[in-house]
């Protein structure tokens, strides 16, 4: 959702922002944090009242750029893990005459990247789509399990690979996954489901919700830490062009 004052800036709709406030990332985007009911007239007041932080903020995060040494060029990984499901692939590229690169598993152990695999956009998408395809064979049934064990249903489910949330709940009980979660270890996987399936009853982070969490996963707390502890260690090949580890939520 967007909407353009004298800047160009992003709404993020956030259900449990207090307020509105300001940011401003890495690549000098400003990004606007407000609750589900804004005002679009707050924001240009607030815009205009913090013209000078964000003129600031953003030079601030061009001096950064700069100062930053030119990311390596991108090749596909010599292997790929995939902690979740207890599994590893050593990768090997095939140079085609094709439209697209092709993520292909020629074995259980070994994954081929076929087509113009010189080209580091045509390889993360080809990546991108492998990774998606695994999140819905094992995370959805994984989340159907959990959903049966922990007794709290939800409407639907889709994977999706983003860029700061592990998960996410709507208030229709609609869940989206992360298809990076398969990047974790299966009991901080585990923990993700049981919070957002948790959001089908709690549609917030108050205390009723984390004594909900705590019901169906003591642990919870040394996993939330753990969590925040991974959105930094991402693998390269598994972050997109300008993306840089964060402490994901």
């Amino acid at each position: 959702m967007e909407e353009l004052s004298d800047m160009d800036y992003r709404v993020r709709v956030t259900p449990w922002a207090r307020g509105i406030s300001l940011r401003v990332t890495v690549t000098g985007a400003l990004e606007v944090v407000a609750p589900r009911r804004y005002s679009p007239r707050t924001i240009l007041r607030i815009l205009a009242r913090e013209a000078a932080w964000i003129e600031s903020a953003q030079a601030s995060a061009a001096a950064r750029r700069q100062a930053l040494p030119p990311p390596p060029a991108w090749q596909p990984p010599q292997e790929i893990s995939l902690p979740a499901v207890g599994a590893r692939w050593t990768v090997t590229t095939h140079l085609a005459a094709t439209r697209g690169v092709r993520v292909i598993e020629s074995n259980p152990d070994a994954l081929a990247f076929s087509g113009p695999v010189a080209d580091p956009a045509a390889c993360r998408r080809a990546l991108r789509r492998w990774l998606l395809r695994k999140g819905q064979d094992h995370l959805l049934p994984r989340l159907a399990d959990v959903s049966q064990g922990c007794s709290l249903p939800y409407s639907r489910s889709t994977v999706r690979v983003a860029r700061s949330r592990w998960g996410s709940c709507s208030r229709l009980g609609v869940i989206s996954l992360n298809a990076r979660l398969l990047l974790l270890p299966p009991s901080l996987v585990d923990y993700v489901l049981v919070h957002e399936l948790c959001h089908t009853r709690q549609p917030n982070h108050s205390s009723a919700f984390w004594a909900l969490v705590a019901r169906h996963c003591p642990a919870y707390q040394d996993h939330r830490r753990e969590l925040r502890a991974a959105g930094k260690q991402l693998p390269a090949w598994a972050l997109e062009p300008g993306e840089r580890t964060a402490a994901w939520v």
